[in-house]
């Protein structure tokens, strides 16, 4: 594993020593992740959105960018609230100020995506873009940020899945020197292959609203609901039956998108239905 990439000093700045400097791999790959795709989405605002606000190319994209600060700082405070509060043992007895050495690891997506919902529905409604088309939009690069982010996972060694002395690799962060299953590896590539579906099939999704977004909760939630059977032993269980708590959060998010999902076919039967009559 690679968790710090370049290492410099220490060395003496104005006669004081500063160092040594430590740059991770973990914050390389999020700085890529929440960049590549607040850009890529910036693109698609520019080219659907913008011009329903009566916005330039340019202006949609200069207002994602804008956009894209907030859910940066609201996603990294949710990401690292809903690990504080899922590993609060880790910070007891004099180690709360832990919880704000975000840059050591510790971030839960869930936490995250949780934060910039938040941050992008305020921005929405403030700037009357359309909501349910803005977040269909932004879907699949929600999952292309994802994959990136496990890269990083993989590089810190964090986030790994059960002893398996077949199929496993030794991460130096477990400290037990055992064999653990790569799951970062497996949600990487479940990532990158939901991105390209939702991103083909969101020129048909996009005519119901909603229904890209539903797909995404739908699809992401049951490998991230799957792959937590690999991440977690039954030594601590969630709401009674899960591994964990994000696999909890993926059972509540697939039932919901399912939910969603059947309403508007359901709905777009009914017009269909009634059209042909």
């Amino acid at each position: 594993m690679f968790p710090i990439l370049l290492s410099l000093g220490p060395f003496t700045l104005f006669g004081h020593t500063v160092g040594p400097l430590h740059f991770y791999s973990y914050g390389l790959c999020l700085a890529v992740a929440l960049g590549l795709s607040i850009y890529l989405y910036a693109r698609d605002v520019g080219k659907y959105i913008a011009p329903r606000k009566g916005l330039t190319y340019q202006e949609g994209i200069q207002k994602t960018f804008d956009l894209g600060t907030w859910v940066i700082i609201f996603s990294l405070i949710g990401a690292r609230l809903f690990y504080a509060l899922e590993n609060y043992t880790e910070f007891q007895n004099g180690h709360w100020f832990d919880a704000f050495k975000i840059w050591q690891g510790g971030l839960v997506f869930y936490g995250g995506l949780l934060g910039a919902i938040v941050a992008a529905v305020f921005w929405f409604r403030i700037e009357k873009w359309p909501m349910s088309y803005s977040f269909d939009l932004v879907a699949p690069y929600i999952l292309l940020g994802h994959a990136i982010g496990r890269v990083g996972c993989f590089l810190n060694g964090c986030c790994y899945g059960l002893e398996d002395h077949v199929h496993g690799m030794v991460f130096p962060g477990a400290g037990d020197n055992i064999p653990h299953l790569p799951t970062q590896l497996w949600e990487l590539y479940g990532d990158l292959a939901l991105f390209f579906i939702l991103l083909w099939a969101r020129r048909f999704t996009l005519r119901f609203p909603w229904l890209t977004l539903s797909l995404y909760g739908f699809t992401y939630g049951l490998l991230r609901f799957t792959i937590e059977f690999w991440r977690r032993s039954w030594d601590k269980r969630y709401l009674v039956i899960f591994n964990s708590a994000s696999q909890a959060v993926s059972g509540i998010i697939v039932v919901l998108s399912l939910a969603v999902i059947l309403v508007i076919l359901f709905d777009h039967w009914k017009v269909r239905k009634s059209s042909s009559n």
